[in-house]
């Protein structure tokens, strides 16, 4: 097993409760590499070469670790939306290929950033396989220990994308390719996984195709996500897959 995978849920627990144990040093930002080896690399590759649905539930846990004015600032992935390509009407690939969503086409592990409401950014990861534009959204992270980010900081896709430096200059990058900004790492995976309806859309709101660690308090809407998306959801709430 990966040692980023041994991480016990006792040590999770008491870390997150505020308690006194410190999380292990492997799991810190400072025992971090920006670079994964061949082997990491491969193992999450594979995990993004599936459907998006898979992939979304695949992310979890995993970690994003973004090389920002000469340090690193990481933070483990708790929440995910995905995006089915041309026939889902809530993707952005449904009304077909343009200059700004061409990366949504790339190969696996290809980054989409797009801005919205003119004020937040966010970030998405190509996934199933090269000229499919399947994505998932990364809607939140919990920020690892030496991140220097408060808790919340990265709860929801905006504050996400702010809190790692995070624009549309990284769009049509690889989270794969050596020496760019944003990498993807092996994490800990969620003991247990929710899903519900995603959050803030109009088309195709009743499929649950969003999916979060269910004992994270970075998560963005756990549990309500009819009231914070103002009515626009239909269909049942959410629920925990394992």
């Amino acid at each position: 097993m990966h040692p980023q995978l041994r991480r016990s849920a006792a040590v999770r627990s008491t870390f997150r409760d505020g308690g006194g144990a410190c999380p292990p040093l492997y799991w810190r930002v400072r025992a971090l590499r920006l670079l994964a080896g061949p082997a990491e690399n491969r193992r999450l590759r594979a995990g993004l070469e599936q459907a998006p649905e898979a992939a979304a539930r695949f992310l979890l846990g995993h970690t994003l670790v973004r090389r920002r004015a000469g340090r690193l600032l990481a933070a483990r992935i708790v929440e995910t939306e995905a995006y089915l390509g041309t026939g889902d009407p809530a993707a952005h690939a449904f009304r077909g290929r343009t200059p700004r969503t061409a990366p949504l086409w790339g190969p696996p592990g290809t980054v989409y950033v797009y801005f919205v409401y003119g004020m937040h950014h966010c970030l998405n990861l190509a996934v199933d396989r090269e000229g499919v534009p399947g994505c998932v959204l990364i809607r939140a992270a919990e920020p690892l220990p030496d991140a220097s980010l408060e808790p919340a900081a990265c709860r929801g896709p905006g504050r996400l994308c702010r809190s790692l430096g995070i624009d549309t200059t990284l769009s049509g990058t690889s989270v794969f390719t050596p020496g760019t900004r944003l990498r993807l790492r092996e994490g800990a995976p969620p003991t247990d996984i929710a899903v519900s309806p995603r959050v803030g859309i109009r088309h195709a709101a009743e499929r649950m195709l969003r999916f979060y660690d269910a004992g994270s308090p970075a998560v963005s809407a756990p549990g309500s996500w009819s009231r914070l998306s103002r009515g626009l959801l239909r269909g049942p709430p959410a629920r925990i897959l394992r």
